[in-house]
């Protein structure tokens, strides 16, 4: 839904330059890329602008996802005070699903054979998860008995955070444009999972954190302005 509505804005926004402007003051940039981050990696990246006179206006777009597998283990107390520990073990896979929608303004100057832009907006960013993890522990001298499984499918509410660039058009069209978003600290994910075990237990709504990710992006597009 968010993404419908980014797109009708900027598109709308886009058609109300064109209808006012005339042909030598509107222009049109399409624009593509690539961004990275290190919570998400480099991934692919589009973008479209609409100009009018001095002024910029644009929207991008980037996504990535990403799978992980994780095994891991701990120890834990059979009971309290007992010599014997037992040792948990956790392995599994996640996948996240990572969405990020901007819109900014810009304002340009003439610098050399060509223009300088100075851009600024907010990015409006969203993540999926869906994990599946096995549970197993083992006592000394036993082998090691599942306890359970664990199914979780999660996601971030739309996440806001201001973005800034820089863009250099060239006389003849041709355009760089670097542009940078601020996000880093926790993100909240809720949704809801499953406990398969001997109960079958179903662990309805679930709400976590992801600490200390950092979402913060640079982004790198190269476009054709007509």
């Amino acid at each position: 839904m968010m993404k419908k509505v980014l797109l009708a804005c900027a598109l709308t926004s886009m058609l109300a330059l064109s209808a006012s402007a005339s042909a030598s003051e509107f222009t049109i940039n399409p624009m593509v890329g690539v961004s990275n981050s290190k919570a998400m990696g480099t991934k692919a990246a589009i973008g479209l602008e609409a100009g009018y006179s001095d002024f910029v206006f644009g929207y991008t777009y980037s996504g990535a996802e990403k799978g992980q597998n994780m095994n891991t283990s701990f120890e834990t107390d059979v009971m309290s005070g007992a010599p014997d520990v037992e040792m948990i073990q956790v392995s599994g896979s996640e996948r996240n699903d990572y969405k990020a929608h901007t819109l900014y303004l810009g304002y340009q100057f003439s610098v050399g054979a060509g223009q300088l832009a100075v851009k600024a907006g907010a990015e409006f960013s969203k993540l999926k998860a869906v994990g599946q993890y096995e549970f197993n522990n083992a006592t000394p001298g036993q082998e090691a008995v599942d306890i359970a499984e664990l199914s979780l499918n999660t996601a971030s509410s739309t996440v806001i955070k201001p973005m800034i660039g820089v863009g250099y058009y060239m006389d003849n069209g041709l355009n760089f444009n670097l542009h940078y978003t601020f996000h880093s600290g926790d993100r909240d994910m809720k949704g809801t999972g499953s406990i398969l075990d001997a109960r079958g237990t179903d662990a309805g709504a679930v709400s976590y954190s992801i600490d200390d990710k950092d979402f913060s992006t640079v982004m790198f597009t190269v476009g054709y302005r007509f």
